[in-house]
């Protein structure tokens, strides 16, 4: 479940402050980091099949899933109430 959680806090950081340095994030704000959750929950989803399918690790994958779902309650939470 872990792996769920800090792959992509350490990939939205890592995006976050590229953008910050490079003075992308200006007059964006929102909007951009909208996007990038949802890029993040797409990299969940590509990781929780790693770990069913190729790996049959089924409890990780079940972690990693359970977490992906909170990342998009939470994100229709936060951005469309």
């Amino acid at each position: 479940m872990l792996i769920g959680i800090i792959v992509p806090v350490i990939l939205y950081v890592m995006i976050y402050l590229v953008l910050d340095l490079s003075g992308i994030t200006m007059g964006l704000g929102t909007a951009l980091s909208e996007k990038v959750q949802i890029m993040l929950v797409a990299v969940n989803a590509i990781l929780m099949r790693q770990f069913l399918v190729k790996r049959n690790q089924e409890r990780t994958g079940r972690g990693i899933l359970l977490i992906t779902f909170a990342m998009v309650i939470a994100h229709l939470i936060y951005y469309y109430t």
